[in-house]
């Protein structure tokens, strides 16, 4: 876990981190203010406003966290991809065997 965050911090930043493994392990131990059940539990699941309130005091992991569930999952993507697909899945290609595709080389 650890050379993942290193990782993904230096290519979001663009700087080497200095402190992310013993931020990590702080966060890790879980009982460690603000890493306790009752700071989390004041953001009511709001997982994404919790890492950036705990970016403050922690920089890097809180950067690297922040980053991660600030990912906005939606269809709109998928849908694009679906979209550019079917040039390539047509009805006809589908239709098309292994036996079809001999014939014509």
């Amino acid at each position: 876990m650890g050379k993942w965050l290193v990782y993904y911090y230096k290519a979001w930043t663009g700087r080497d981190p200095e402190s992310i493994l013993t931020e990590f392990d702080d966060f890790s131990q879980g009982a460690k203010y603000p890493f306790d059940s009752a700071s989390i539990a004041q953001f009511k699941n709001n997982v994404h406003k919790y890492w950036c309130w705990v970016r403050d005091a922690y920089p890097e992991i809180g950067t690297v966290a922040s980053r991660i569930f600030g990912i906005c999952v939606n269809a709109a993507s998928v849908k694009r991809l679906w979209s550019s697909m079917g040039f390539f899945h047509t009805k006809n290609r589908n239709r098309l065997k292994v036996m079809i595709l001999n014939l014509y080389n």
